[in-house]
């Protein structure tokens, strides 16, 4: 075998289309849509299924949450324990989430084992009683964490952060407090659930090895035989953002400070969500970044900083977060404003601005490669309501992006009067 000449660099060459599978979109006859993604050679097939029910819903605090990690706490014909040894015996990985605006219920397993699976699944996702033994122990363990959660300042940074940016009643600012677990009953999720976990609230997304018989299975135990009438009307809510410029939450045994920086912006669909992209890698999205240059490398006030753009489904915000220590707290608030200053006076230099094009060229490429990448970038788009186009035009926009573009998308969306700050722990 020949062996390869180490002295020649690999062939480099331009992406100019995303490589992503184009998904098969059907739906069941209770209307539910399907997108199916063929990828891999494995003989394994995931699942996940997205409702339209996350914390912007919830009438109360923590039903949202509660609700989708006690799906598979207890259903009609089931118990945890029996769901729990299924699960175990055919090999499936099980996983519940919510977040702002979406829950999703995912399971991971081969396909031989598929339609063993599909009737606890399909009990887990329509039929969960919530019983009142499993739920004293879900909240007392909800309390314990609330509890280690307030005791760490990088949650108190984020919480008091999200809460000035867009208001105590808004879902996307709302703080949790502890004596909101005390007002929660099985009753709240059982409501819920019934009011959202609806097919028409529902998105399902299957990706893997796709055997003919799928989309039937799916049929058999989530379509026609699933029916409900609940329509419900998606609220609406106002940010009423603080007009304070910096949030200071105190811990005066905290040996570091956790620091948040940033404003309300737009989300992925808005036409400068790209270019603002790229603008935010080269502020703190990689490890070469200008924050990580700067505030760890220079002058070792921090192990890591980093910045992005949040999307949400009905906002989005830049964040620039990390942990430092008390004494230099202030120094490096104010070396991470003068990053952002000098995106905004001098022009990228174009050495910079290729290698961060490169690098979020690759970074996007990673989510294409692979089941369960591939499979949470579908989620993404269906969540958001974005087409495969939208990939399409982030690379159009990276390798056309110029120096002067970015330095007026930067006087467009980074002006220090509207970035706030939010620092808990001590600083000196």
């Amino acid at each position: 075998m020949k062996k390869p000449d180490r002295s020649k660099f690999p062939e480099s060459k331009t992406i100019t289309e995303a490589p992503l599978p184009t998904a098969n979109k059907t739906r069941l006859t209770n209307n539910i849509p399907v997108f199916e993604i063929e990828k891999g050679n494995e003989d394994v097939i995931k699942i996940d299924f997205l409702f339209r029910a996350g914390n912007w819903f919830q009438p109360k605090p923590l039903v949202a949450t509660a609700t989708n990690e006690m799906l598979n706490e207890g259903t009609i014909n089931y118990t945890s324990e029996e769901i729990a040894e299924v699960m175990d015996y055919y090999g499936a990985f099980f996983k519940t989430g919510t977040n702002k605006d979406t829950a999703r219920i995912s399971m991971l397993c081969l396909n031989k084992n598929l339609e063993k699976l599909l009737p606890v699944l399909s009990e887990i996702v329509k039929s969960p009683i919530f019983p009142e033994k499993e739920y004293k122990i879900y909240i007392e363990n909800k309390k314990q964490q609330f509890k280690l959660d307030r005791s760490k300042v990088s949650n108190l940074s984020r919480i008091h952060f999200n809460e000035a940016l867009f208001g105590k009643e808004h879902p996307y600012g709302k703080v949790l407090n502890y004596e909101d677990h005390e007002y929660l009953n099985p009753e709240d999720l059982r409501n819920f659930h019934g009011n959202y976990y609806t097919p028409q609230n529902c998105n399902i997304i299957v990706s893997g090895k796709i055997k003919n018989g799928t989309h039937n299975l799916l049929e058999k135990f989530f379509g026609n035989g699933w029916q409900s009438n609940q329509v419900k009307k998606i609220p609406e809510f106002t940010p009423e953002p603080t007009d304070k410029k910096e949030i200071f939450t105190p811990k005066k045994e905290a040996v570091q400070s956790a620091i948040r920086v940033g404003k309300r912006l737009f989300n992925q669909h808005h036409p400068d969500f790209a270019g603002m992209n790229v603008l935010t890698t080269i502020l703190g999205g990689y490890f070469g970044s200008r924050l990580m240059k700067n505030l760890r490398e220079e002058k070792g006030y921090t192990y890591g900083v980093n910045a992005i753009i949040i999307s949400l489904v009905n906002e989005g915000y830049l964040l620039i977060v990390s942990e430092v220590g008390s004494k230099v707290c202030r120094a490096s608030i104010e070396a991470i404003y003068e990053e952002i200053k000098r995106l905004k006076t001098e022009k990228v230099p174009g050495k910079e601005l290729q290698m961060v094009k490169n690098y979020m060229m690759g970074d996007m490429l990673k989510s294409f490669d692979g089941l369960l990448p591939l499979s949470s970038t579908y989620i993404n788009l269906v969540e958001h309501k974005l087409d495969e186009r939208y990939f399409q035009n982030m690379i159009e926009t990276i390798n056309n992006i110029k120096q002067d573009d970015l330095l007026e998308i930067a006087n467009k969306y980074l002006n220090e009067d509207e970035l706030i700050h939010s620092i808990a722990g001590t600083c000196e």
